[in-house]
């Protein structure tokens, strides 16, 4: 068919004989926006971690009162989330629908490592329920201390991730409120993310590079344990393969899996995508934690170095 002669404003010819327009790349100040707009969303997440923490002992109902859905005004998070997520630029949202019509964990995966700004954005919405695991951790330090500073911060990381768990099936649920059958998968949910965090703090502890968790219960110079020789960008690998792999892969797909059942969804629904993106995003955090470590360890060490100048000029040699 002849092409229709109508070039008015925004017409683009091309896209009738199936060309299409390639959306112009956002500038960095944008990319620096959406990172923003995702370190809100993860402000928004600790409180909402914390009412989900008191549905657990209520059955949902705190979170259904602080809603007040049919109020004016309500502490409703989920909604929040989403109007900042609106607010991010096309160009990430184009690439998250990408993302989420790739085809399983290869093209998801091929996907992601070619769009950076996907793995940066889901670093930072999980920044800050990372921090305030930490911080549960360092309490538990405190009043247990032979726990463990990796096992202290697997309990504030579960907590965090039971919590989030709880609120989130809520949120969906029909009547707003938490089923016993919601609450004790929330509640599992929590429990295996301590356990796989419990397990990969322990091998970076073993190999003596930094997991952020303990780094945040910690501190970064004591975290790695026993000094390293290894170089700091080799610790930096050994970091991401270590969080990436064997805490946020395992860590992402329980927590999915567990939220599917608590909703009545099919149990593989988006375990592909959280199975990537917690893999990666992982990475991410763990390889940055253990560099950070690596250069606090060199530090130490450089500091403890003894010196080749005597000790008091008026002894004389031996």
């Amino acid at each position: 068919a002849a092409p229709s002669s109508d070039t008015s404003s925004g017409a683009k010819p091309w896209e009738q004989f199936g060309g299409k327009a390639t959306p112009k790349g956002d500038g960095a100040l944008r990319k620096l926006a959406d990172v923003g707009l995702g370190l809100a969303q993860s402000a928004i997440a600790v409180p909402e971690t914390a009412v989900g923490l008191a549905d657990l002992a209520t059955g949902g109902k705190a979170g259904k009162f602080l809603a007040n859905e049919d109020g004016d005004f309500g502490f409703r998070p989920g909604q929040a989330k989403q109007m900042l997520e609106d607010w991010k630029s096309d160009g990430l949202k184009a690439k998250k629908q990408e993302f989420q019509q790739a085809d399983g964990i290869i093209g998801k995966t091929g996907v992601a490592l070619s769009n950076p700004s996907l793995v940066v954005d889901a670093v930072a919405q999980s920044a800050a329920p990372m921090f305030a695991g930490g911080i549960l951790g360092r309490g538990v330090l405190a009043v247990a201390p032979r726990v463990g500073a990796v096992g202290a911060g697997a309990i504030g990381e579960g907590i965090v991730g039971a919590g989030s768990a709880a609120e989130q099936s809520r949120q969906e649920s029909a009547d707003g409120e938490l089923s016993a059958k919601q609450s004790g998968l929330a509640a599992a949910s929590g429990a295996g993310t301590a356990l796989f965090g419990a397990f990969g703090g322990k091998v970076a502890s073993k190999l003596g590079i930094g997991d952020v968790d303990t780094m945040i219960t910690q501190g970064a110079a004591k975290a790695a344990g026993q000094a390293s020789t290894r170089s700091i960008p080799r610790q930096a690998i050994e970091g991401a393969i270590s969080e990436g792999l064997l805490e946020e892969l395992p860590q992402s797909v329980s927590e999915q899996i567990i939220q599917n059942l608590a909703l009545d969804k099919p149990w593989s629904e988006g375990v592909d995508a959280a199975a990537v993106m917690g893999t990666l995003a992982g990475m991410g955090m763990g390889g940055a934690a253990s560099g950070l470590s690596g250069f606090a360890e060199s530090g130490r060490r450089k500091a403890d170095a003894p010196t080749n100048q005597p000790d008091d000029a008026a002894t004389p040699p031996p």
